[in-house]
């Protein structure tokens, strides 16, 4: 008995630092073996994304500036007529904002879900040597569970953000507790976006979706939780410094091309410029988006070959 409590302890778990190397070094090699697979994924689901989500930034970013500018300008008058006017022309640009967001969203949403779909499915049928399901099989049995989870990993992931936010403006006049809630609010983040890059994976591999695939995966990740926080830092990291490659263009942008405040949104000619400077960026984040899927099916894989160590072994001693 003894010997079955102290059984996990006597399972050799790699180094973090080495799995954590391992995992990247067999995701550029997965990548590379199926090299014509991944390179259709890459033309016609992870590119498009990536490409659609820079047009929709370059196109709404003027927009979004003008609404905050219009609201600065209406808490800042003194005439209440000459608020409310610049009130309504804010709600008005709102209106266009959200117009556009709906637009790009359905999209964006299902390049999201097929690139995810498609490129966990080729992993994981690599690592584990079973060519039988193919994608479109995957596609139609797992399509309401990835829906469910991410419906579920995104109301997650806003009230992260939103209930920090809260906080931090009711100790607005206390900056050393507003550093720490906004600290502890990155690292929660951070974690959970962890998590639901695994909940994801599984509700694509296994029979589980919404809050229980979350549940599933933050339990796998016991022990090992600090590879998964390098692997979505590592993300967080890139898409952080994309974000102000891209506003740096539209800064500079902007700025050339107006001297007032009225600049509402960009032509098309100026939209379409700005995508062609930046595709060498549009083109590495789709590398970038496709990859990640990759590593995280890799991670998962191994935390699920873990688990099923550790229970074969378990139930060896238990029948001793």
């Amino acid at each position: 008995m003894p010997t079955g409590e102290n059984s996990d302890h006597n399972i050799q778990e790699p180094n973090n630092t080495f799995l954590l190397v391992k995992i990247i070094f067999n995701s550029f090699k997965i990548i590379f073996s199926t090299k014509k697979i991944s390179f259709f994924l890459f033309l016609f689901l992870s590119f498009p994304l990536s490409f659609l989500i820079f047009s929709f930034y370059f196109i709404t970013f003027p927009l979004k500036n003008r609404v905050q500018h219009l609201e600065e300008l209406s808490l800042s008058s003194s005439i209440h007529v000459e608020s409310e006017h610049l009130l309504e022309e804010a709600n008005k640009e709102a209106k266009s904002l959200l117009f556009i967001k709906c637009l790009f969203f359905f999209p964006i949403f299902l390049l999201s879900f097929f690139t995810a779909v498609a490129a966990v499915n080729v992993t994981f049928s690599v690592l584990s040597k079973d060519g039988k399901s193919t994608i479109i099989t995957a596609l139609r049995v797992a399509r309401i569970r990835v829906l469910v989870t991410s419906i579920c990993v995104y109301a997650t992931m806003l009230t992260c953000t939103i209930v920090p936010g809260m906080v931090v403006t009711i100790f607005e006049t206390y900056p050393i507790i507003r550093v720490i809630i906004v600290v502890f609010g990155s690292a929660l983040e951070l974690h959970l976006m962890a998590i639901t890059s695994l909940a994801i994976v599984i509700s694509i591999n296994e029979g589980i979706y919404g809050f229980d695939a979350i549940r599933v995966g933050s339990g796998l990740m016991e022990g090992t939780r600090v590879i998964g926080w390098v692997l979505s830092g590592l993300f967080v990291i890139f898409s952080g410094f994309l974000r102000g490659t891209m506003e740096m263009a539209m800064t500079m942008t902007m700025t050339m091309r107006m001297d007032g405040s009225d600049f509402e949104i960009f032509e098309s000619t100026v939209v379409i410029g700005l995508l062609r400077n930046n595709m060498i960026w549009i083109f590495i984040y789709s590398l970038v988006v496709q990859w990640s899927f990759v590593v995280t099916t890799i991670f998962y894989f191994h935390l699920n070959k873990r688990d099923s160590i550790k229970c074969d072994r378990n139930s060896e001693f238990s029948l001793v």
